[in-house]
């Protein structure tokens, strides 16, 4: 691009004068309001950075892992100079903080899944706990933790919608309190309070190694983008389709839709016409343009279409149920099965869900789990469909990955996984290779659903990253997975399984889906802490920076 194209430019040098690479430049204003945007570039191999002229700011904020943060004015943009950072302890991502390896692998395991399942471990809060307990025996640390583990699940019932139906102050105490009828239960609650009080550090303020296990994937030409939205609105995922020229976001907290304009920031809400909480959760496109919303209250799922902004709603499920995800086929659309019914998992009772939108008739099937084991703690979440439409797979957070032949409406495919694996949201590339990120174990389960064989169980970069979901790329046909606990983005490349970092503009990045801009191939995701306002609330889009050649989406 031409100079007159960029709007600001600068050089990034260490303390001797040498050029520092792929440093982190942010571009922000003095104060995010709502409809603000930063931007995020990366220097070249000579220190070097160059903003688009779209971006805007007022003060530049440069990251580099092994130096210390340095804000300055933007107009101080010439040279900026790093020093060494000995102590990394302000550097790091929660994930820096748990062991990566040792003798306790599957508590560890368990307690990224059941903890960083609502908010990124050890939080700033969950640090402070821990700092009052230094000093303490191990004995009592697990005491202290136990306790914590009983708070949890109060302020579990309380992450719902405005006007929710699990309303805490109308529930049976003893109820919010029983591990029976929870997420995690009494065999969880044991391992991770043990496991705490075991690993946990109680000081947080001295770390001098930490590395991302991967190499960089950043250039110069990747640039990054986040769109502030309203701190008390929870906007878990992000929707976009050529057929609209608006960012779709799906506002759990507040039981409405959030259109947002990518030029100008400007902000419109668009209430679920439905008596009642609804809280929207998944938001897929269609190929015609239209959206399916999930919804995680009464059992509602709406099909919208952002042209004439009107609602299809769909309540045959239940009241109870708790609509969680669609299937979506290999280009991440919601897709029908070969009768034209589209799929859900249902996380209140461990059940799939088929629909069928031209007569409303919805058909529920049973997923395993074992005897001791209730529905809620099984957690039937992620679902994805088979080019031919013809197998429906799902994954469960404390249970395995199956598959539903759409056709009988049996499960055919059953492969438990160990304790604390937690399969969450997964991918089917084009040739229905079966990706799987393992939040808690930090590995990338790769299976070929075709021949119903497992090909390979790849460690990601951090084990304690917490992978929330994959997604297949099928221009740069590579899979890119977001994490909750990382703060970073990874792109993994299936032909020699490696592994490439995008680090996170914000701290506490918090991530849940990735889609993509179909007209440009632009990731886009959004920052979901729980409970609503704990971290940024953001949208956020990635370009990294290939300029590859979308033409027609394949």
């Amino acid at each position: 691009m031409p100079a007159a194209a960029f709007a600001l430019e600068g050089q990034v040098l260490d303390a001797s004068g040498q050029p520092v690479a792929q440093a982190m430049i942010k571009l922000a204003p003095p104060q995010l309001a709502v409809g603000d945007s930063t931007y995020t570039m990366f220097t070249t191999p000579d220190g070097r950075f160059a903003f688009p002229a779209q971006a805007a700011g007022t003060r530049l904020t440069v990251r580099k892992l092994g130096f210390e943060t340095v804000t300055v004015p933007a107009g101080d943009s010439a040279q900026i100079r790093l020093t060494t950072a000995d102590n990394l302890a302000d550097q790091v991502p929660p994930s820096g903080w748990l062991p990566r390896t040792g003798a306790d692998d599957l508590a560890r395991a368990n307690t990224v899944l059941q903890c960083t399942g609502c908010h990124q471990l050890p939080s700033e809060k969950m640090q402070h706990y821990s700092r009052m307990l230094d000093g303490k025996s191990e004995a009592e640390k697990q005491v202290a933790w136990k306790a914590m583990i009983d708070y949890m699940r109060v302020k579990f019932v309380q992450i719902g919608p405005d006007q929710t139906l699990y309303d805490p102050t109308r529930m049976d105490f003893k109820n919010v309190l029983d591990p029976a009828a929870g997420f995690f239960d009494a065999h969880d609650e044991a391992q991770i309070s043990a496991f705490l009080a075991k690993h946990l550090p109680t000081r947080f303020d001295q770390l001098t190694q930490f590395d991302y296990g991967a190499p960089l994937g950043v250039t110069a030409h990747t640039l990054m983008r986040e769109i502030q939205l309203p701190q008390d609105s929870f906007v878990r995922e992000v929707g976009l389709t050529p057929e609209s020229p608006y960012l779709w976001g799906a506002d759990l907290q507040h039981n409405r839709l959030l259109r947002v304009d990518p030029r100008t920031g400007e902000q419109k809400p668009y209430p679920v016409p439905y008596d009642g909480p609804t809280g929207p959760h998944t938001i897929v496109d269609t190929p015609d343009g239209d959206f399916w919303i999930t919804m995680l209250e009464q059992g509602v799922v709406g099909r919208f279409d952002p042209r004439t902004e009107k609602w299809q709603l769909f309540d045959k499920f239940g009241t109870y149920e708790m609509a969680h995800d669609v299937a979506y086929n290999y280009q991440f659309y919601a897709t029908p099965d070969t009768q034209g019914r589209y799929w859900f998992t249902l996380i209140g009772s461990n059940r799939m869900a088929r629909l069928d939108p031209r007569t409303g008739e919805a058909v529920m099937v049973d997923t395993p789990r074992r005897d001791d084991q209730s529905a809620l703690h099984a957690a039937l979440y992620g679902a994805v469909i088979t080019r031919d439409g013809k197998r429906v797979w799902f994954s469960q957070l404390s249970g395995g990955v199956g598959a539903v032949n759409t056709e009988t409406g049996k499960v055919d495919v059953y492969l438990p996984l160990a304790q604390g694996a937690g399969p969450r949201r997964m991918a089917l590339d084009d040739q229905d290779v079966l990706y799987v990120p393992l939040f808690g174990t930090g590995e990338l389960l790769i299976y070929d659903s075709t021949s119903d064989t497992e090909l390979a169980r790849v460690m990601m970069p951090d084990p304690n990253n917490a992978a929330y979901s994959a997604v297949w790329d099928p221009w740069r046909r590579v899979i890119w997975i977001g994490t909750s606990n990382a703060d970073v983005i990874y792109r993994f490349d299936p032909d020699d399984r490696s592994f490439a970092v995008y680090p996170l503009p914000s701290d506490m990045g918090y991530l849940r889906m990735i889609t993509f801009d179909r007209r440009n191939g632009n990731l886009w995701t959004a920052y979901s802490n729980i409970p609503t306002g704990a971290g940024p609330s953001r949208f956020l889009m990635i370009d990294p920076g290939d300029r590859i050649n979308v033409g027609q989406a394949p």
